[in-house]
Formats: C-alpha cells, structure tokens, sequence
C-alpha cells in the first residue's frame, strides 16, 4: 500500500482498471485522492452507472502511468485490490476529507464549489461515489505514457484484469496494430481494451478519454467498439460550450442522484454499497 499510497498523493491524473463480472475490461481516468492514508477516488453520480460495473469486479487497478503525473524517469504503477464503494449522497464525506484535494488536482471543481454559496448552487457536485482501494493484492510497474496520443493502456483478462502500456500503430479496417513498452501483448482470442486520455495541462477544462474494445489477435486489437479519438487535440471552451456542458453534467448527476436515493430509501447519508 505504501508505494500506490505515495505515487497517489503526487499525482494529477489516474486511472482505474478491471474486468467485470461478464469479463469486459474498462478503464477511466480519475483524479487521485486519499481518505486518510487510503487510495481513493471521489465520482460524481454521473458515473454511477459505470460505478456498477466495477463493483462487480474482483479487484480494481489504482494505476499512475501518465507522465506528467511521474517524476523525471520514474516508470508507472498498479496496485491491484479489492473495493470499497460508498454513497456519500449528504456530501459531508467528500466535503470535510476531499474537497480540497480535488480543488488543488481539478481546477474545474472551483468554479462549481469552492465556496459555500457555490456549494448551495451547484449542490448536485457535491454527492459523490467514493470508490477506496480497501487492500492490495499485488503491484505492477508498468512503462510510462509520455506520448498521450500515442501511448495507451491495454486492460485484458477473463476474470480479473492485467494492465500494460503499449504504443499505437497503424489503424484500418477494423484492426489497430499493438507494441508493448512493457511486457510482452496476451496471447490471442481474449478480450481487450486500449485506453487513453489527454487534458489542456493549463487547467483541466478539456479532459477527453477515448477506448477501442475488441479482441486481441496476431499483435493488435480487432475492433468492435470505438469512443472518442486518440489525439485530437482539445480547443478551449466557448462560453456557451461552458453553459451547455454545466447543464449536461448538472442533468446527468441529478439523475444518478436520484436512483441512488431510490436505492438507500430516500436516506442522505454515507452508506457502503454493493451492487
């Protein structure tokens, strides 16, 4: 726990990794926080969905490749462990032990709740799904992501998930070649899901992560499923963009918000939660 514990409290960005209950691996980026001295991530019950998904999981990746998040020559970490996932719907969770942390790492968050009458505007950022790295199995060093438009995470496995970092190749025809910058790609046949992220590094106003899902064959990924678009690069937001972009995310967390009410009774409270 020491060594995630410590690359964790540094880092900018992070990430999460696993396979689900039906094997389909999944990774998003996150911004690290501790509670305590415990690994942790505080989402916005816009992610609730996704929430499920990796509570059905048998561990979870805490992992820090990106390297802007890294030291000078300091190669990734995973730390792979089982999950506590609560509902913090009062707020008073993340407000007393995270707030300030994600005010520091995530520079959007001031402008939502960095002060109380903020925090009574834009109540619904304040609820959270904090999701705690409860122990840790084991730890992988993995390469470091230097290139965000060209290095990726590769997230695999049929029951629980194994983490590298490879270099994007050549795509077409439903095909993206794969080389590894760490361990060698998994053999063929298994199901695979290449991940990765980039953000303006000025203020985090733009964080865009994109994913191709499918299977691994012959040194590459056959692709099923495609998000977002490796390396595009990410323009400043418009006023209205702003406007329109605040109401989406407004509109999605109060809707999570509200299935997770239904699902604790109605209760504001901290409560542990298991799909």
């Amino acid at each position: 726990m020491r060594q995630i514990r410590s690359v964790w409290r540094k880092a900018l960005t992070g990430e999460l990794c696993w396979v689900d209950s039906v094997g389909r691996p999944n990774g998003i980026a996150v911004t690290p926080l501790l509670r305590g001295e415990v690994p942790c991530v505080a989402l916005p019950y816009s992610h609730r969905a996704t929430v499920r998904l990796l509570a059905e999981a048998t561990e979870v990746g805490f992992a820090v490749t990106d390297g802007r998040s890294l030291r000078t020559g300091q190669g990734g970490v995973v730390a792979f462990g089982p999950v506590r996932v609560i509902d913090d719907l009062s707020g008073s969770l993340f407000g007393e032990q995270l707030l300030e942390q994600e005010l520091r790492k995530y520079p959007p968050s001031r402008a939502l709740v960095d002060s109380l009458l903020l925090r009574r505007e834009n109540w619904w950022w304040m609820p959270r799904v904090v999701v705690e790295l409860s122990g840790v199995n084991r730890v992988v060093e993995s390469a470091r992501r230097d290139d965000p438009a060209r290095n990726a995470l590769l997230i695999h496995g049929p029951e629980t998930a194994a983490v590298s970092t490879v270099a994007l190749g050549e795509r077409g025809s439903g095909r993206m070649e794969l080389t590894p910058l760490d361990d060698a790609l998994p053999s063929d046949g298994g199901a695979g899901m290449v991940f990765g992220y980039d953000y303006t590094s000025t203020d985090l106003e733009r964080w865009e992560s994109w994913r191709f899902s499918g299977s691994l064959r012959r040194g590459g990924l056959e692709i099923s499923h495609v998000e977002g678009t490796p390396g595009e690069k990410s323009r400043p937001l418009g006023l209205l963009q702003r406007i329109r972009r605040r109401h989406r995310i407004a509109k999605a967390c109060r809707g999570g918000i509200s299935v997770a009410e239904r699902h604790t009774n109605g209760g504001s409270r901290e409560v542990s939660w298991t799909p």
